[in-house]
């Protein structure tokens, strides 16, 4: 198949679908020559760069059942499809797309038809549902969406994205060449200027900035990453002094946000940055990491896994784990060495699903700080870390993060983990597992429900207090 045009991300209201859905959808609509179509229910959110919906569920109109031959135009849904699609999106206060397929590839627009039934059709259906509601019309390559707002106004849909393999940007048309900037020719030679805009309208946020975090800043800002949000509580401690990055003897007791903030600056004078010296609990971390493209996690606490993942599957905002273990025994002897790189796709199975939150750690980590200690049967001791482990995990992470950006990836369905083993220099790739009704990334649990969703909630209740 034809590579796909590299657009950069858009302004205005956007549309994301998590890779399965994504994938179903593409099976159903292009499988044949013929016209095909499906509902999409959605829930609402902010986004970086203006309103976002995120899709939840997938409806497929059968086709000749649910989907056949029009009055006015070749094919449309059924009535009866329609009522119970609209009724569902009314009770769950999700937004409703018709979605139906063109012939073509990397352009798409509405046809007259088309447009003449929305004109019919979607005042009424606005005003039962009290949601946005619209048309979606899709290539494999592009998509264009005419959306009618509860407030009584339309507008278009900017870029549809899919956060799989590949970070896909769809819009009606390819985006118009960048103007390169020669200070990013080299790497733009691989990324082509489109991949490069690409980063420097990137919205990322880095949660932890210890020996991890402060090598993954001082990356992201080199490759040209437009702005960054810095999550972290703690300060330095002459004992970090070896393996955060650029760290001098007078940064100790200053705030790890403070170094990392003053590394970014050093390496792209451009960079905007959001500092939040906060734990990535704290509401104000919370309400700008679901304004972010992508995560990155550093921080091993099982409070951050548990936050980063919710955002990640009810704000369909994708993220990557980056850890290191060294086990160490009692009597000295070290274990199996290894470095993990975990991508968390929305809806593809989650860090509780494949046991890597504790919920008894959880819990004592949700108490204030003066208590933790106390609620542990042993008291926690320093894991050994080393710069050169740490280095190996954020390589992995960010060639991966580079390479989805600009679509460089063989494949769009490369969603594993990789286990680095240095000590016998293996290599291991890790396919996600699903729970069939996780409460975060299914449809039956909080997937795709934005401002909805349970971590909303708990924001709403939070800034309440």
């Amino acid at each position: 198949m034809a590579r796909r045009p590299v657009n950069p991300p858009a302004d205005g209201w956007s549309l994301t679908l998590p890779p399965r859905l994504w994938n179903e959808l593409s099976q159903h609509l292009f499988r044949d020559k013929e016209e095909h179509g499906a509902v999409i229910l959605a829930g609402r959110a902010d986004g970086p760069r203006g309103p976002r919906l995120l899709a939840r569920e997938l409806l497929v109109a059968r086709d000749d059942e649910d989907y056949g031959p029009g009055e006015r135009g070749h094919r449309a849904l059924s009535p009866t499809f329609v009522r119970d699609a609209i009724i569902r999106a009314r009770d769950e206060q999700l937004s409703y797309l018709a979605v139906h397929c063109h012939f073509g590839l990397d352009r798409v627009q509405f046809s007259r038809v088309d447009l003449a039934s929305h004109e019919r059709g979607y005042a009424t259906l606005r005003q039962i549902s009290g949601q946005a509601v619209g048309g979606l019309v899709v290539t494999p390559h592009a998509a264009a969406g005419d959306l009618w707002l509860p407030d009584g106004s339309r507008t278009s849909l900017s870029e549809t994205v899919v956060p799989a393999g590949n970070m896909l940007r769809l819009r009606p048309s390819p985006a118009p060449p960048a103007a390169s900037d020669p200070v990013w020719d080299r790497q733009a030679r691989l990324l082509g200027d489109r991949g490069q805009e690409t980063l420097a309208r990137l919205r990322v946020a880095v949660v932890g900035l210890g020996g991890v975090g402060s090598i993954l800043v001082e990356e992201l800002a080199r490759l040209g990453v437009g702005q960054l949000v810095l999550i972290d509580s703690e300060t330095v401690d002459a004992t970090n002094l070896p393996r955060l990055l650029a760290a001098e003897r007078t940064d100790i007791g200053k705030p790890k946000t403070d170094l990392a903030a003053r590394n970014a600056s050093r390496a792209n004078p451009q960079i905007r940055l959001t500092k939040i010296p906060r734990r990535v609990e704290n509401p104000e971390a919370l309400r700008e990491l679901v304004l972010c493209d992508w995560i990155f996690l550093a921080a091993d606490s099982h409070s951050a896994r548990h936050w980063v993942n919710a955002v990640v599957h009810e704000f369909l905002v994708p993220a990557t784990q980056v850890g290191v273990k060294i086990p160490i025994s009692r009597d000295g002897s070290i274990g199996q060495i290894h470095t993990a790189t975990r991508l968390i796709a929305p809806g593809i199975g989650c860090m509780w699903c494949n046991g890597l939150i504790d919920p008894t750690e959880l819990a004592i980590e949700m108490h204030p700080e003066a208590e933790r200690e106390q609620a542990r049967y042993v008291l926690g001791v320093p894991a050994p870390s080393v710069m050169p482990f740490n280095t190996l995990a954020v390589g992995e992470a960010v060639t991966h993060f580079l390479l989805a950006s600009a679509g460089l990836h063989e494949t769009n369905d490369d969603l594993g983990s990789v286990i680095h083993r240095p000590r016998t220099r293996e290599r291991h790739l890790q396919d996600p597992r699903q729970n069939a009704h996780c409460r975060w990334c299914t449809s039956t649990g909080n997937l795709g429900r934005g401002a909805n969703g349970e971590l909303a909630a708990r924001q709403a209740s939070t800034t309440r207090v």
